[in-house]
């Protein structure tokens, strides 16, 4: 079953609900910027983003900010939601014509004016924010003109910055696409797209307004550059909600259940002029997913007990689904053409909020790798179970047709009890072979009646038909010069040459005791033979 994931703006306004929402303020005249000490304001956050020194502004190569985090802030308590709001910030200092003689951001983080963290951006890195080189006090005070040096101490070992966050569904792959093919940035369907999603209100601002929607296409454009190269390459994101199944009490664990294998991105954006399909679908794996959620039986009835209200229990869990894209099969995706493009799971996260907020647990690499071995050996069993029913039906069809059978189909039938035809396998002509391998311009499946020139498993010439060499595998005898053979197998023929030597990868054979195979033609030994395949 395919899960289908739109990208519609309503949507996003819900899904990206914990996205930065920075309102800049314009710079009115010099005068203003010396009258007032805020740089950028986040109403989502109400965090304000201050200047250092108001008198020098912008003026200065490196700017020097604060954020100010009090305690009516909101969801900005970890250093990960901090660098997430400063990078939020590359629109302004890319776009604001004050700032063009800006460089470099020093950005002091105050908590109830203690400072915290210190964090620094480059224009050459797109201005994509890192943790600076830590103080000798991680909750030391923004330093005075009276304190100006600080005792040496040996650097301390810092965890590296978080990974910038992968825009959900179809614009994540966006990004990616843009990070291969940096020309559609220039694409007015690929910015329209982004700001419709990203910058909507904006974007509703400004229509009937050319000199507004080019500058709102604009700041999309360099928005939509600043994550594509922060984004890791070949890596995607979805937002699912899947189904909570029955407490498993073998297992401890609930099973969280993804069904259908096949996940299908899409947008209702218009980018046919970007040469881009509106819809990509991701195969997932083989089959449906099944991921544990761990829990002890006394901590999952009171699980259950707080996800019930009148009697119903609530049994929709978000999850966040990570995945890789090959690059051979990402390139794909630079067509408007449907492709199915396997990938594989590298992450899951089950959270118990819409917010994915509280994580409630991770399924890591490994354990899906494992689910994944599950799945191919469930695939490869049931193929294999297939082919021994379709092995058996053909073995007892051909036992009941031994007497009416004529003499091309006896000696066939003596290698061919796996061939896919509706019919007694036959005997196949050189012509007709090498003409198919050509064609096709790869191998085919053929039943041959041949005579060998020589001796031993590979390429082993042929007296008849001629123009053929063998290759036998080893579970197979040996082949002797001069005997007649029934061989199954593939058959290539080289593209370059005046008519080169045909080559079979024999896969079954037959050895015969008379010329032209006549013994093989016995009605009866045939029968005994098929009867002992059919009960082996």
């Amino acid at each position: 079953m395919p899960l289908t994931m739109h990208s519609a703006p309503m949507w996003r306004r819900f899904a990206f609900a914990s996205v930065a929402s920075i309102a800049l303020l314009p710079v009115i005249s010099t005068l203003a910027i010396a009258q007032t000490a805020t740089f950028a304001h986040s109403k989502h956050h109400n965090v304000e983003i201050n200047f250092a020194d108001p008198t020098t502004a912008c003026a200065a190569s490196t700017l020097r900010l604060t954020m100010q985090i009090t305690p009516q802030s909101q969801e900005i308590d970890t250093l990960e939601q901090q660098l997430h709001l400063a990078n939020a910030l590359g629109s302004k200092l890319s776009t604001d014509s004050n700032c063009n003689n800006v460089q470099s951001v020093d950005l002091a983080v105050m908590q109830n004016g203690t400072q915290t963290h210190s964090l620094h951006a480059t224009r050459s890195d797109n201005w994509k924010f890192v943790e600076a080189a830590p103080a000798t006090n991680a909750a030391q005070e923004v330093p005075t003109q009276e304190s100006t040096t600080t005792p040496s101490a040996a650097p301390i070992p810092q965890p590296e910055a978080p990974p910038p966050a992968i825009p959900d569904g179809y614009m994540g792959l966006l990004a990616l696409l843009v990070q291969k093919n940096p020309a559609l940035l220039g694409n007015e369907a690929v910015q329209t797209c982004w700001a419709r999603h990203f910058f909507e209100q904006d974007y509703i601002n400004a229509r009937g307004n050319d000199f507004r929607q080019h500058e709102v296409a604009n700041k999309a454009k360099l928005d939509l550059e600043r994550i594509s190269h922060q984004s890791a390459s070949g890596q995607l994101r979805a937002d699912l909600t899947l189904n909570l199944g029955q407490y498993d009490f073998n297992t401890s664990s609930f099973p969280v259940v993804l069904n259908g294998s096949v996940l299908s991105l899409s947008s209702n954006c218009d980018l046919s002029a970007a040469q881009l399909p509106n819809q990509v679908s991701f195969k997932l794996g083989e089959d449906n997913f099944s991921f544990p959620l761990p829990m002890p039986s006394a901590q999952a009835e009171q699980f259950l007990k707080q996800r019930t209200r009148y009697g119903y229990i609530n049994r929709d869990m978000p999850v966040t689904l990570f995945f890789s894209v090959a690059e051979p099969e990402l390139a794909k995706l630079n067509t408007p053409d449907f492709h199915i493009v396997p990938v594989e799971l590298t992450s899951v996260k089950i959270y118990n909020d819409n917010a994915r907020k509280e994580l409630l647990g991770t399924i890591g690499s490994e354990t899906l790798a494992g689910m994944r071995k599950a799945q191919a050996d469930a695939q490869a069993a049931h193929l294999a179970k297939e082919a021994a029913q379709k092995r058996a039906e053909n073995l007892r069809m051909m036992s009941e047709r031994v007497q009416s059978a004529n003499r091309s189909e006896k000696l066939a039938m003596w290698v061919g009890q796996d061939h896919n035809g509706y019919g007694l396998p036959s005997l196949d002509t050189m012509r007709s072979v090498r003409t198919s391998a050509s064609l096709r311009n790869q191998p085919v499946p053929a039943i041959l009646l041949v005579q060998t020139d020589s001796s031993g498993r590979k390429q082993v010439e042929t007296k008849w038909p001629g123009k053929l060499t063998l290759t036998v595998p080893q579970d197979q005898p040996a082949l002797s010069s001069g005997t007649w053979y029934i061989v199954q197998g593939q058959v290539s023929v080289p593209s370059k040459g005046d008519f080169p030597d045909a080559t079979m990868a024999v896969q079954t054979l037959h050895a015969c005791t008379q010329d032209q195979c006549k013994d093989a033609e016995d009605p009866q030994a045939l029968a005994t033979a098929l009867q002992a395949q059919t009960t082996h």
